[in-house]
């Protein structure tokens, strides 16, 4: 939230996601499964606020396509694909760098309150997710990359922008080999 007029409170709230094709809401996401229906559209990643803090930089845009069906036991579900790209820190060198984000998930529909599919503990049946009249895709799409993205991300070996060159021979060094040599050798002799 950004406060343009301190004595009116007017508040500014930039939209969530924009363009001509922008979905915010399935007013019926079981209506939308069941005729199989079709939406698409991009989300810039800086109105995704709970993947803040799991990147390193907010700029960017993901593309999204969400269909909708039923499976083989003619349960509505939703089929979501993202595209696009995340700035992630390297957890080696703490750069930044572009990790890329091709996510696809089905996931069934429950009424708000209902039992658990009876399929739910097997690995290969699709998540599922209570929705009510209304389904946020915003928040669907937001779901998805959360958990796609990696617990831990690091460049390739050797691609680290952070490694040096060791006087002048080319060697790859580790940053903190220089750690090394500030330890006391007194007590690097103890114990």
């Amino acid at each position: 939230m950004i406060i343009f007029d301190s004595r009116g409170r007017k508040y500014y709230h930039a939209p969530l996601m924009s363009g001509p094709d922008a979905v915010q809401r399935l007013e019926d996401p079981f209506a939308f499964a069941r005729a199989g229906g079709s939406r698409s559209g991009r989300i810039a990643i800086a109105a995704m606020p709970r993947l803040q803090d799991r990147i390193a930089g907010s700029e960017g845009v993901v593309s999204f396509q969400l269909r909708g069906g039923l499976d083989q036991r003619q349960r509505p579900l939703l089929e979501l694909e993202v595209a696009g790209a995340a700035q992630m820190r390297c957890d080696r060198c703490l750069a930044q760098m572009d990790f890329p984000l091709k996510l696809a998930s089905r996931v069934l529909l429950a009424e708000p309150g209902a039992a658990q599919p009876e399929d739910a503990d097997d690995p290969e049946a699709p998540e599922w997710i209570e929705a009510g009249q209304e389904l946020d895709v915003l928040e669907l799409v937001e779901d998805e990359i959360l958990l796609g993205l990696p617990y831990s991300v690091r460049h390739g070996d050797g691609k680290c922008g952070d490694w040096r060159s060791e006087g002048g021979r080319g060697a790859k060094v580790s940053p903190f080999s220089t750690l090394a040599s500030l330890l006391d050798p007194e007590q690097t002799n103890k114990g």
